[in-house]
């Protein structure tokens, strides 16, 4: 799908303003971009702000292994490409391509270091389990090529004769990027969800535990093991994840509202996936997800197995 910021530009009186080369519409889009893109570069440093404390700690008061460095690689990646967008929409930019390539590497380095925490959390669940390994190996390693879709066809060119920037050329298979995140951290959900439920309930037929999960008896019990488990953030994960995908297949949206809506989701999700790793750090979160799982209300499986420790 092209852009042209040449069709249909008019005079005007003030002409060293890049916008007043576009055309009203594309003008428009244009700057809510550089207010989304504000917004999510403020939230997201806030995040990290409100953070400082527990990340010296993991730094400094716990063992640094690999997952502590996927997690602090995953933060500064997603840093990256959140500023890198809003530099490129908002300041001159000399060389356009190069900066609209970078940012679009640190998109697919964030993606793919945000599914790293994802796969090491239910790898810790499922640890006895090779089959969940190899699935999600392959999962992550297609998170990671439907990723790089994104720096290989993207298109940029300055505004006329300023310094600044717009993109003029998405692909249309760009829609992988997102479609195959949501199905990695949706299977993730899942996975844990039924892990954590084939714990709680002494039946053996799935039947019953599903009867449970979508609102049976017990799903009072179920909901609190669940958030016990930093589900509820994955959940969010997900959701932002769909809704992305939906927004990207809206006929009626163009290119540049579907590209600035990414940032802010990859923002939410890589969020949430740094909570459930600080949570089960610190022990806030059993890192096999089913060791703290409440009893009150219903019979549970007693587990001695040992997860692997993120």
């Amino acid at each position: 799908m092209t852009i042209s910021p040449m069709d249909n530009a008019t005079e005007s009186l003030n002409s060293s303003t890049p916008l007043a080369f576009l055309p009203p519409a594309l003008a428009d889009e244009l700057e809510r971009s550089r207010y989304l893109f504000a917004a999510t570069l403020g939230a997201y440093v806030w995040d990290i702000a409100l953070n400082l404390g527990n990340d010296y700690a993991l730094l400094f008061k716990h063992k640094i292994r690999f997952p502590t460095i996927v997690y602090f690689l995953s933060r500064a990646f997603t840093l990256a490409y959140i500023l890198a967008c809003f530099i490129y929409t908002a300041a001159p930019v000399k060389h356009c391509h190069a900066l609209s390539l970078g940012y679009n590497i640190c998109l697919v380095l964030s993606q793919t270091t945000t599914a790293m925490l994802f796969f090491l959390r239910v790898t810790a669940v499922w640890h006895q389990s090779k089959v969940a390994f190899a699935v999600f190996s392959i999962l992550w390693i297609a998170v990671l090529g439907a990723g790089i879709t994104v720096p290989l066809g993207v298109r940029t060119a300055h505004i006329r004769l300023t310094m600044q920037c717009i993109n003029t050329a998405v692909p249309a298979d760009s829609e992988v990027a997102a479609i195959m995140p949501l199905i990695n951290d949706t299977a993730i959900f899942f996975a844990i969800s039924y892990r954590i439920l084939a714990h709680m309930i002494v039946a053996d037929s799935p039947l019953a535990r599903l009867r449970v999960f979508f609102g049976g008896p017990g799903l009072s019990a179920l909901s609190e093991a669940l958030l016990r488990s930093g589900q509820h953030f994955y959940l969010i994960a997900v959701a932002t994840n769909v809704t992305l995908l939906v927004l990207l297949k809206l006929p009626q949206l163009s290119p540049l509202y579907r590209g600035m809506l990414v940032a802010p989701a990859f923002g939410l999700v890589n969020a949430m996936a740094c909570i459930v790793f600080r949570r089960i750090k610190f022990g806030l979160i059993s890192s096999d997800g089913i060791s703290d799982i409440p009893v009150t209300g219903l019979s549970f499986v007693a587990t001695r197995n040992r997860s692997l420790s993120i």
